[in-house]
């Protein structure tokens, strides 16, 4: 049982190292890496105190651990989803914003060539 503390602790706190990274180097913004390490920190917090994880599950009636790994696996998919829709806004956003840049250039280009016309056709 010990060396799987050890395990999972260490991955907790590679984890939970690795976010952090990725926070310093601006690769995941804090408001997206909340989510992750209240993860890694409850992970981390198992892994130290398993005995916390069958308290919990004699409070919720689960007799089970099988159920608390569904528990996490769906709490791990809500996560998913979430980002899976932050996603999908940003690429819409992004499709209009290439619409709207394409729009303005094609404007500028015929207002280029509006005076050129004028000038041609004056003298």
């Amino acid at each position: 049982m010990l060396e799987v503390q050890i395990i999972t602790g260490v991955i907790s706190v590679f984890f939970l190292a690795t976010v952090f990274e990725a926070i310093r180097r601006k690769k995941l913004m804090e408001k997206y890496a909340v989510l992750w390490i209240f993860s890694c920190l409850i992970m981390l917090v198992f892994s130290i105190f398993p005995q916390l994880l069958f308290k919990i599950s004699e409070i919720l009636g689960v007799f089970y651990l099988t159920v608390l790994v569904l528990f996490s696996v769906l709490f791990l998919l809500s996560i998913i989803l979430h980002f899976s829709i932050s996603l999908s806004q940003l690429s819409e956003n992004n499709k209009k914003l290439a619409q709207e840049i394409g729009l303005m250039k094609l404007k500028l280009e015929k207002n280029k060539d509006e005076p050129k016309n004028k000038q041609n056709t004056g003298a």
